[in-house]
């Protein structure tokens, strides 16, 4: 599992420099760095965390007009906070709006 997280670190272009700081305290730069080059392997829930923050700042990176300035660890934080709560205020919306924003469209 490890190797996933990696792998999607060099995906979008973040440096585990960078990274650390960004998952706000989760895990430190050694024990990620230690994980990364297999000396010891990080708990099965530490890596489902890992992973699941890795897909949104992904999603972030793929949804923004400019490409985010992973070292503004603080401002990518309540990036991503702003789009959970966007996202679950969608889950409870009752109208249209929540099919127009978060389902998948066709490609005409």
């Amino acid at each position: 599992m490890q190797r996933v997280i990696d792998t999607k670190l060099q995906d979008l272009a973040c440096p585990v420099s960078l990274f650390v700081p960004i998952t706000g305290g989760l895990i430190g730069r050694t024990r990620l760095t230690q994980a990364l080059q297999g000396e010891k392997p990080l708990d099965r829930n530490l890596v489902d965390e890992l992973v699941v923050l890795l897909d949104e700042m992904a999603d972030l990176k793929r949804t923004s007009l400019v490409a985010p300035d992973w070292a503004d660890a603080q401002g990518i934080r309540e990036q991503l906070d702003q789009r959970r709560a966007f996202k679950q205020a969608a889950v409870y919306d009752r109208d249209d709006v929540r099919k127009l924003l978060l389902e998948p469209r066709s490609a005409e």
